[in-house]
């Protein structure tokens, strides 16, 4: 017996039998091309992912017409020359025998008024986060979207797919039109629920009469939207119904909309399940199959739902990690790159118009050369300094390769600056990406790992490497004030290793994420914290869903928050700086009394080992942070990119040893 025998228990859905009780959702990639077409990048993404057997995966969402785009590249469904791409992309996942559909989709009022100019909505209302006031749709309008939807879907099918999901959450067309939250119409269409119900009716009505009585029809619902006037638990299941009456099949219920962003990709800290009492609720009233979604990463809270609903939806741990599922199965967990639930890659970069990318798996979108990598022919020494997360994916990659490899790191343990990410409150799970890189690497032979090892130009040398990668990392700033020399100043990281002692009045220098986290913790263990930010905001260089939940937390902690505030000098237990208020006004404040003052102000390269062997070492790489610090993404994007330069190099024969 498996050892998770719910998940790996077949289900019948309509005509089609799943092989696991698991979904891959749809997940926009921005990964076709600029018209929307598929992609190469786009195919190997999704070949990649049916490759780990997800019982059903979702293409993410195709929108059925252009007035509906998020993002630039936003995946395009809402003309015959889609066809092609999509006949391509259904062959490409169907080789791996995995059921699948393509979601059909329309944003409304949230489309992007820079690429569809005047947006349509079920009413004239503008969004607390739209950018612009959208234009309620005529009668006509909203006939011929719902003939847009069944043309749509009629595509998926004559390119192969399965079926298709109609998206009705997440404050988009469908889901507009079911709440009173974004629906005024005082027509057939609005005034009261049936009317808010009868467009996403008709939408399903055609498309199940488009896409013929086997097929899969699947509705992404709101379990819960979190916000007044919206959907919650007992009317999403009285939606269920009718919609189940209608022909839909098979529910993924989510929740939450873009005024509340935490419920809709929700991050670190929030727990497993977060729309399953939900989905719970829902799968009550109907009799079709009902998935539930919301930061599900680990085969054991898979298993623990599966006890209340038909299936379950893992999005992230798709993108950590392609083949989660069969290591799952296989009994390889150990060695899965885990959704650590920072959304720094994924949904962060794609509310930026950027190309998903993933903190924890540097392959994401270059599937295409994952799959054609060849091991070394000719092996090389490399010696790596630093095991931070870019010395550690760099020397994972190396070793898997077939390369000798020295990692120094001068710590006691590996994971550099991701094991103080993991101390503030509720953000532990950040310490299991350091955990699967030790594990990886101690199953690579030809990788060594020199603890408590601090790297010298004669340590490297000695080795004769072919090539050096210096990932040192950085060292924290400290700001050049007056009074310095006289105030108890230490900084962030200082206090996340318990280093230094801290009085009971702290005020932070800095706002950003690490200043905020180090609030928050020291507010936690019943310190009187203050922030003092020279910014417009606290932890601007968060995504939306990450800053709401600290922002709150920082208030309901009490944490006092001074932005737009340049420190002038610090005393020994106050400190003054410059306030420009609101209005534009200025005026010089001072906080005290103050026992510490933390500095969060940022950090620079430790650069000097790099400096010392940049005349003896021609093949020289320097990555992470002690090439410039940045975020977590690109500490091991950055490590994997220089492995497959140096493996190329390698190949060719172009690395020269050093000359010490």
């Amino acid at each position: 017996m498996p050892a998770y025998p719910r998940i790996f228990s077949p289900l019948a859905v309509r005509s089609h039998v799943l092989p696991n009780r698991v979904i891959m959702p749809s997940m926009g990639t921005n990964l076709a091309d600029v018209k929307g077409r598929v992609t190469r990048q786009l195919m190997d993404y999704y070949e990649a992912r049916a490759a780990g057997r997800p019982g059903l995966l979702v293409v993410e969402a195709a929108c059925v017409h252009p007035s509906g785009q998020v993002i630039e590249r936003h995946f395009m469904n809402h003309d015959a020359t889609a066809l092609e791409g999509l006949k391509q992309l259904a062959q490409a996942i169907k080789g791996h025998q995995v059921t699948t559909v393509v979601q059909l989709f329309h944003a409304g009022r949230n489309a992007h008024p820079r690429l569809v100019g005047e947006p349509l909505a079920p009413s004239s209302l503008r969004g607390p986060i739209a950018k612009t006031t959208p234009r309620a749709m005529t009668l006509i309008e909203i006939e011929a979207m719902v003939d847009c939807f069944a043309r749509a879907a009629l595509r998926v099918m004559e390119a192969g797919f399965d079926g298709v999901e109609i998206h009705g959450g997440h404050e988009y067309l469908l889901h507009q039109f079911l709440i009173p939250y974004c629906n005024q119409r005082t027509d057939a269409y609005g005034k009261d629920a049936q009317g808010r119900y009868r467009f996403p009716c008709e939408v399903v009505k055609a498309v199940r009469q488009a896409i013929g009585e086997k097929a899969i029809l699947a509705f992404r619902l709101s379990g819960e939207d979190y916000i007044k006037d919206g959907l919650h638990p007992g009317e999403s299941a009285q939606v269920a119904r009718l919609l189940e009456s209608c022909g839909v099949n098979l529910f993924s219920v989510t929740g939450g909309v873009y005024e509340t962003p935490h419920m809709v990709v929700p991050p670190l800290p929030g727990p497993p399940g977060t729309h399953l009492a939900a989905a719970e609720e829902i799968r009550r009233a109907v009799k079709v199959p009902v998935a539930a979604a919301g930061r599900f990463t680990k085969a054991g809270d898979v298993e623990a739902a599966l006890d209340k609903v038909d299936l379950v939806v893992c999005g992230r741990a798709f993108l950590a990690d392609p083949l989660w599922l069969q290591k799952t199965a296989a009994g390889r967990e150990k060695g899965i790159r885990t959704c650590i639930g920072c959304n720094q890659g994924c949904i962060d970069r794609i509310l930026m118009d950027l190309p998903v990318t993933c903190v924890a798996n540097p392959w994401l979108g270059l599937e295409g050369a994952q799959k054609d990598l060849k091991p070394a022919a000719n092996p090389v020494t490399v010696a790596v300094v630093g095991g931070g997360l870019a010395g550690m994916e760099a020397a994972r990659t190396l070793g898997e390769l077939g390369h000798r490899v020295v990692l120094f790191e001068e710590q006691a343990q590996l994971g550099g600056q991701v094991l103080l990410a993991a101390v503030p409150p509720g953000k532990a799970e950040f310490g299991q990406l350091a955990e699967y890189y030790v594990h990886a690497l101690g199953k690579l032979n030809d990788v060594e790992v020199r603890l408590n090892t601090e790297a010298t130009v004669g340590k490297v040398c000695k080795l004769r490497p072919a090539v050096v990668v210096v990932a040192a990392g950085s060292v924290p700033l400290l700001p050049e004030l007056p009074g310095m020399g006289k105030a108890p100043v230490v900084t962030a990281r200082q206090v996340l290793e318990g280093k230094v002692e801290v009085g009971r009045r702290v005020a932070v220098l800095g706002g950003g994420n690490l200043g905020s986290e180090v609030a928050h913790d020291l507010a936690v263990k019943g310190h009187e914290v203050c922030i003092i930010e020279l910014g417009l905001g606290i932890a601007s260089d968060l995504g939306p869903a990450r800053r709401y939940i600290l922002r709150r937390e920082l208030a309901e902690h009490k944490i006092r928050r001074y932005t737009r505030a340049k420190v002038r000098r610090l005393f020994p237990d106050r400190v003054s700086f410059l306030h420009i208020m609101p209005d534009g006004s200025r005026r010089p404040e001072d906080v005290g009394p103050v026992d510490t003052f933390v500095s969060a102000i940022g950090s620079k390269p430790r650069e000097s080992l790099y400096l010392a062997l940049e005349p003896k070492v021609e093949s020289l790489f320097v990555i992470g942070d002690a090439l410039s610090p940045a975020r977590m993404g690109e500490a091991t994007s950055e490590g994997l990119r220089v492995a497959l330069k140096i493996h190329a190099l390698a190949q060719e024969g172009k690395l020269t040893p050093p000359k010490c």
